[in-house]
Order: structure tokens, then sequence, then C-alpha cells
């Protein structure tokens, strides 16, 4: 009998042992199921913080529609040059001595001109660069420091940019129509494939030279989506697969000194939150692609 009640107590302790320990690995399993959703919950929170950065700085890339204006000036530059040329042969041609000097200095002052108009590109450049970096030092100085998630096996830290990039975007035309004025223009830039067929607009992130003896002058034109029906392309996040020609701008509060070819009118964001566990360091990279909005449509 006392053998029986033993049996008994011992097949007792152990179901309650059993239960206790299956109790306890519950727990556990809740604990990290727990600490993994935060974990993917900081990870969705930076993702959307980067989003927002990312849209924010790439709004101001075309700030009063610069790209787009200075689009329209490179290629009206660049038209001058042409005709300018075109009217020194014909007065060449006429043999009128009166007429070629005043030829000559239209044609000098238009490619003086088109080199006042490269500066001034290259300086909206400059200028996109640094709102974007200002933009940017400023969020990273606001940030809070310290742990944004703190449990006891796992840290999370508040997410810091590390990168900028700037490009555009794999498929946009320029939003300059070539308005068929002059006819010689157009056939040279027909041969030379510098318009996209339909549309009649010039093809995006193009150096559109012109036949010699003007081909060693610069006019450069930057993608950005042209007006339809006098609706704006608004800013947007865009696929890190179409972004093209990526030129790193800044680091960790840092400028490169690096300058894109072109008018950027896309940009990377990428940011960097630090996860510690187990006393175990290691980073979780966000990244935000956005393109800037596009170009007015002409008054």
């Amino acid at each position: 009998m006392k053998s029986s009640n033993n049996r008994r107590r011992n097949s007792t302790g152990s179901i309650f042992s059993m239960i206790a320990m299956l109790a306890g690995l519950g727990v556990f399993a809740c604990m990290c199921a727990f600490a993994w959703y935060m974990l993917f919950a900081q990870q969705k929170s930076g993702q959307s913080d980067t989003d927002n950065v990312s849209l924010s700085s790439a709004k101001l890339l075309n700030e009063g529609d610069r790209i787009g204006q200075m689009n329209n000036v490179v290629e009206r530059c660049r038209e001058l040059v042409f005709i300018s040329r075109t009217n020194k042969a014909a007065a060449d041609n006429l043999g009128v001595e009166m007429y070629q000097p005043l030829a000559q200095q239209l044609l000098d002052e238009s490619r003086a001109n088109s080199s006042l108009v490269e500066a001034e590109r290259q300086n909206q450049t400059k200028l996109a660069i640094k709102n974007v970096q200002t933009y940017v030092s400023q969020y990273n100085m606001t940030q809070r420091t310290g742990n944004k998630l703190k449990l006891p096996w796992v840290q999370t830290a508040f997410p810091e940019i590390t990168a900028v990039y700037m490009g555009s975007i794999s498929g946009i035309e320029c939003n300059v129509e070539n308005l068929q004025v002059f006819p010689g223009l157009r056939e040279f830039d027909v041969q030379m494939q510098y318009i996209q067929p339909g549309s009649n607009l010039y093809r995006g992130n193009l150096d559109a030279k012109l036949p010699a003896p003007d081909n060693d002058l610069t006019f450069k034109l930057s993608s950005l989506p042209t007006d339809v029906g006098g609706t704006v392309t608004p800013v947007r996040l865009t696929n890190p697969d179409v972004f093209i020609n990526p030129t790193q701008v800044m680091t960790t509060m840092q400028e490169t000194g690096q300058r894109p070819e072109q008018l950027p009118g896309a940009l990377q964001i990428v940011e960097s939150m630090d996860v510690a566990s187990n006393g175990n360091k290691s980073s979780i990279r966000l990244s935000s692609t956005a393109t800037a909005d596009g170009a007015l449509p002409p008054p």
C-alpha cells in the first residue's frame, strides 16, 4: 500500500514538474516573441522616419522649380549659340564687311553667355546639396541619444543618418521640349538622338553638344518630369532599383565634397540603428529613396 502511494506521489510530482517546465518554456518563448516583435516594431518605426526624412529632403532639390528653369535656360542659350553661328556663316558668305564684325560679336557674346549659364548650373547644384546637407545635419543634431528600446536582453539606439546619395531616376526625360523653331538644329538633334521620339522632349541627363566648332561648350540637361496638362508631379518615394548615377554627398555630419554631374532630381537617405543583445552589437541599415517634384508648367 505504501509503495503504491509513493508511486502515486512520484507520478504526481513528475507531472507538476513537467507542467512547471512547460510553463517556464512557454513564458520564455513569449518573452522572446515579444522581444522580436518590439525589435521589428522599432525597425518599422525607424523606416517610417527615414521615409519622412527622404521626402522632406527631396522637396529641397527642385525648390522653386530650380531644375526646370535651369534646363530651359540651358536649352535657350544653346539655341542662341547655334543661331549666332548660323548668322555668322551667312554674314561671311555675303561678304559684306559691316555685317561680319557684328555677327562675330553676337557669336562671341552667345558663347560667353553659355559659360556663365554653365557656371550658374554648377552653382545651383552646390546650393541644392547645401540645402539638403543643412537639413540632414539639423535632423541628426535633434535626434535623441541613448536607447530607443531597452529590454534586459536587447537594446536599440535611435537611428542616425549615415549617408546621403544624390542622383536621378532611370527613364525620366528632361522637361524641355524641342521647339522646332530652328530646322537645322532639330535635324542635328534628331541625328544625335537627343530627342525622345513621340514626346519631343530632350533626353534626361544629357550633355547636348553642338556641331563643331561649338562642341567645346557644355549644355547639360537634367532629367525632370514635365507637367501633364498643367499638373505637376509631386515629390514621392520610389524604388531604389531605378535610382541611378548615385553620388555620395554626405556621411555622418560630414560633407564628402563630391557633386553629381547633373542637377540631382532624386536622393537616397541611409540611416543606421544600433542593436545590442547579450553583449553583441550590430546595426540595422534603413534606406529610403525619393524623387523631387516635377517641373512647373511653362508661363
